[in-house]
């Protein structure tokens, strides 16, 4: 690719790619100049944000945007009309028993580690993230919540690892962004060029889908992503800006951005 493409929709991860990666939930907040520019955005093209994080979080945090799937997909939005895939009652009381048992158990490991539920809009939980990156010792914890784990990986939950980051989440069914772009991509009507932009192994589907694929640069970034191009996380603005200000045309020549070396 080197001529420059009309975007017909922008899709978007959200942590790490348009919001800190080291923020927790409660302090998570967009740049301002990351909401006025996507804000612009949306007023020409589409853009929808596909997230691990649940419903009620990104929409509170994106309400510009035209569309969420939230929860890796399990739950998706187009406005205020709901996609949502239905979900097993023993799926969900599987994980909301599990989830009960390891905040019980790493209370008494470590007073760091935090539980993150993630829930559908009628409030049942479907997925939870264990976070111990406020822990002294991050090896210790892994090991100790890994072992954790050790009883119930056969049962019917997904559990995601994330290489080199200290977390992992637990849904109540295999996620997969890439079926999420594909039923946002045909609830919004997109037929031209969808962008996505994303910086973790979460994200590969969505990127080997997308005609332009950007892998955005942070601390974690996965070092496999599926893309074409890359951009320091810190870029990201002045990048949505850029994208603007030409007219939604995207120039593989910017300096903002890397084109992914082969090999």
């Amino acid at each position: 690719m080197s001529r420059k493409t009309l975007i017909s929709a922008l899709f978007l991860d959200f942590d790490g790619t348009i919001s800190s990666v080291n923020a927790s939930r409660e302090r998570v907040r967009l740049a301002p100049l990351i909401k006025r520019t996507l804000e612009k955005i949306v007023s020409s093209t589409p853009v929808a944000i596909i997230t691990t994080k649940d419903m009620r979080f990104i929409q509170e945090n994106t309400p510009f945007a035209s569309a969420w799937a939230a929860i890796g997909g399990l739950e998706i939005k187009i406005g205020s009309k709901t996609l949502g895939i239905p979900e097993s009652n023993s799926s969900l009381h599987l994980i909301e028993s599990i989830l009960k048992h390891v905040e019980a158990e790493t209370k008494q490991l470590d007073e760091n580690i935090r539980i993150e539920t993630k829930t559908l809009s009628d409030g049942r939980v479907a997925a939870f993230c264990v976070d111990w990156r406020l822990t002294r010792d991050w090896s210790r914890a892994e090991d100790q919540i890994s072992k954790l784990f050790e009883p119930i990986k056969e049962e019917d939950l997904t559990i995601q690892r994330y290489a080199g980051r200290p977390y992992l989440d637990v849904f109540s069914r295999v996620i997969n962004k890439g079926h999420a772009f594909l039923r946002l991509k045909k609830a919004l009507n997109v037929t031209g060029s969808v962008m996505y932009l994303g910086d973790s192994e979460l994200d590969n589907p969505a990127l080997e889908l997308a005609e332009i694929s950007i892998g955005v640069l942070n601390s974690e970034t996965y070092s496999e992503l599926n893309c074409d191009f890359f951009i320091e996380f810190d870029s990201v603005a002045a990048f949505l800006q850029e994208l603007w200000h030409n007219r939604l045309f995207f120039d593989p020549n910017s300096r903002l951005i890397a084109r992914k070396e082969a090999g």
